[in-house]
This record gives C-alpha cells, structure tokens and sequence, in this order.
C-alpha cells in the first residue's frame, strides 16, 4: 500500500476518534503490518496533530483512548529502536506535518481548523530525581532542590533526606529474625541519586533504574535488589556478606567497590574497582572470583560469563559526572544518552548502529555539543524533532 493517500488519512481520522468500523480496522491494520514505515508515520501522527478544541468535529477526540481500543483487535509487535529511510521524503522531521495537513484537508466542510502552537521542548540533562516507595506504598516524590527533612519509613523509624541524598545510616543495631520492611528507590529516565543504606553502604543510582532494600539489615546477610545500573562502595563487614541480586545474577561482596549494570543489550555487566566478589548465576552453586579490575559479562542468551581485563573508568566514571566511550557502538552510546536525556532514538540504517565512537566529555553539558562531537568523527547526521532523535548517515 502507499505510504499516504485520503483513504488512509480518513482511516487513521477515524481511528483517534473511535469511529472505525471493523472493515476499516482490518484495512488499517493491514496497511500498519505492511511497513514499518506506516507504524512510525501513524505513531508520529498521534504525537504531533493537536487539534484546537473549539473546533466541534475534534472537540471529543481521545487518540490515546482510541489508539489503545485499536490494539486490542491487533496483535503484539515488539518496539522497534529504528525506522528505514521514508522513501520519497527529503527529510523525516516534515514528515508528520505534511500528513497531517493532508489530514485535515478531508474535512468535508472545508473549514481550516486551528491547530495549537507547537510547543517547544527543550532536551536537558539529568539531574537529582526520584520516587520512593515505603512499606506501606506512600510514594515520596524527591529532588535535588528540596532542603533538608525527615521521611518516617517504617513505625517509629526515620530517615534524612537532603538534596539529591537519603541516608539510613542512623537506624541502630541488626534487627534479629524478623519481616523486614522493604523500600523501593525508582530513578526515572533522566534522574539519577544517592542512598546510604542502614550500614552504611553508598549507593549511586543511575537513570532508569530501581534499588530495592531493607530499612534495616538482618543479622545473617544484606541483601539488595537492582535493576538498572547502579554503583556501589560497600561497607565491610565479615559476618554479614552483602549481595546485590539481579533478575538474571548474584553479585556476593566482601567489602568493596564495583558498578552493576543491566541496561546493556543482551548482557548484565558487573565491574570490580576495589575489593573481592563472587558473581554467579542466579539458582547456580559455583561462583566466578573477580578481581579488581575485571569486567564479568553475564550473557542472557547463552546463560554464560565472560571475564576479562579493562579499564575500569570507562564503566563508573558516569557517578562523577561524565561520558566515557571506548570504541563503543553508536547503537549502545545512544542507549546511554536516550536514559539519561530522556529521550528516543530512531536509526534510519541498521549499519549506522554499528559505527565506533570514542570519546571523554562531561554528563551535563548539552546534548547537542555530544552529538555534534559524535558527527565530526563518525560523519553521521542527526535530526531533533521534539524529544526524539533521529540517526541517519
């Protein structure tokens, strides 16, 4: 099918109102499945058209409402990271625009509805943001702005937050055998943290990831839960080995410093700075000894380890405030950016994900100065539209 013609525009018309027949839902449908192409163009369509509500033909238009009704009749497609080259369009950021001219066009009564000011979005760095969740599910908003103050997490317990910090240090002596009350610390994509867990661990949280823990340790063990990425420099403590468990493997610590990440593509990458841990798989028995500076690669396809010797900057610097990328893939360092910027990437060319930057420069700074550093060396082209970036070559 074309990429656009009226019959289509009035398809997808009636879709963001609800109004689609089943014979039209079978003929949208279709022409989604056709290309990949028609998904990111409806998809762009729906961030884009904002339809003035004086406007009595649009005034009831839902197209979230509308858009979830139409996937339940059609079935499940994986998220794609990248779109082809729009075959007859010079540039993709028009693209949306340009339909949805073509779109409003078909009102019967000619009528050139309003559309809404384009709002601007501005892309900025990371910062101190949060959510944490008690117990007993109050949900606890924090930044980097708020001053000092006291959050009760548990009867009786209180702990400190100040700034982009929250410290448990405080809570007293093990608790013997007991339930434990669990926190939950949730860094959003653009958000990052610290925590200081009730022996004194320091954890650093980076964005997109999630830490749950005890208010307070048992006397047997300190156990942690991750996903995401998160750095940490663990209190020693012979008696009580810490271990810091994550869907796929079990990191066990001895008093040390080292970076867990999951973010990686296929892979759950654990680095050791200082100290002593066993690593494993998770429901396994036998333990991979790592040493300082080793990177131990757990392959979530294989179910295997690899361990082997690096630079161990290039993986923790990002708690001190920069970007380090060593020979890494467009495809993984837009990975890094898209969670710590808040936002999406689309790549126009599978082989555009495999070209190799490398480079040292500070997390905060603007996005653009990194990708125009990026293309100097690389020579490939990116697009802003809104809060999505578009990688071509």
């Amino acid at each position: 099918m074309d990429l656009y013609d009226e019959n289509i525009a009035q398809l997808i018309r009636h879709s963001l109102t609800g109004e689609l027949s089943e014979q039209e839902r079978g003929k949208l449908e279709a022409w989604l499945l056709d290309s990949e192409e028609h998904q990111v163009l409806f998809e762009k369509i729906k961030k884009e058209i904002r339809i003035s509500s004086e406007s009595s033909l649009f005034r009831s238009l839902n197209d979230e409402v509308a858009w979830q009704k139409f996937k339940t009749t059609t079935r499940e497609r994986k998220r794609r990271v990248y779109v082809r080259r729009i075959l007859t369009y010079a540039a993709v950021i028009v693209l949306p625009l340009a339909v949805v001219a073509g779109f409003l066009f078909l009102n019967r009564e000619k009528d050139m509805l309003p559309m809404a000011p384009e709002r601007v979005i501005r892309i900025t760095p990371g910062g101190p943001r949060a959510v944490l969740i008690t117990a007993d599910q109050t949900v606890h908003e924090l930044n980097g702005v708020q001053g000092q103050r006291e959050i009760e997490v548990e009867k009786g317990v209180v702990i400190k937050q100040g700034g982009a910090n929250l410290e448990y240090d405080s809570l007293g002596a093990p608790v013997q055998e007991v339930t434990l009350a669990m926190n939950t610390l949730k860094i959003p994509r653009g958000g990052e943290f610290r925590l200081k867990l009730s022996d004194g661990t320091n954890v650093y949280l980076n964005s997109a990831s999630e830490l749950k823990y005890p208010v307070r340790f048992d006397e047997k063990e300190r156990k942690v839960c991750l996903s995401g990425e998160a750095y940490f420099e663990v209190t020693k403590d012979s008696d009580r080995p810490f271990y810091v468990v994550t869907e796929e493997v079990q990191v066990r610590v001895y008093g040390t410093e080292f970076n867990v990440n999951t973010h990686q593509p296929g892979k759950v990458h654990t680095v050791l700075v200082d100290g002593k841990v066993g690593i494993k798989k998770r429901g396994m028995t036998g333990e991979i000894t790592m040493k300082p500076g080793e990177l131990a690669s757990f392959d979530r396809n294989a179910g295997t380890f690899e361990v082997k010797e690096v630079d161990v900057r290039q993986y923790v610097v990002w708690k001190d405030g920069y970007f380090t990328f060593e020979n890494e893939s467009l495809e993984q360092i837009l990975n890094t950016l898209s969670l710590w910027y808040d936002v999406d990437v689309f790549f126009q060319s599978e082989s555009a994900k495999q070209l190799v930057f490398t480079g040292y420069m500070k997390r905060y700074n603007d996005i653009s100065e990194i990708l125009n550093a990026i293309t100097e060396v690389v020579g490939v082209n990116f697009t802003i539209n809104g809060k999505t970036i578009i990688v071509s070559k």
